[in-house]
């Protein structure tokens, strides 16, 4: 069983996490992220770091929370924004096979 203390340093660790990644994210999309979801971002960070130095334990959590969901949006924006053309590779794994390979499916069997 986790004592408080543990409780309060997993939560302050989480939001600090939660924190970076947001820095991380915004560093490396750049300008790929759109202004609005940008000072989201800068917000929620600043409402976490906030409220890390404080004992509510629900403001933490809470303020972490949303933080990680602007960062979920930004990601998904970030996605649509790249279009098809730089997201997944379409089609499956045979794409790479040509009509000049010699591929033989079959099964294995040990006598």
């Amino acid at each position: 069983m986790r004592t408080a203390s543990a409780k309060s340093w997993l939560r302050r660790n989480n939001a600090d996490n939660a924190v970076y990644t947001a820095e991380k994210v915004l560093r490396d999309l750049g300008e790929k992220v759109p202004a609005d979801l940008k000072s989201k971002v800068e917000e929620g960070t600043s409402k976490v770091r906030q409220v890390m130095n404080s004992d509510d334990a629900e403001g933490i959590r809470k303020a972490t929370e949303e933080l990680n969901q602007v960062v979920q949006q930004v990601g998904t924006a970030a996605y649509q924004q790249a279009g098809p053309e730089q997201g997944a590779p379409e089609g499956g794994p045979s794409q790479g096979a040509g009509p000049d390979e010699d591929v033989v499916d079959g099964e294995f069997r040990s006598e």
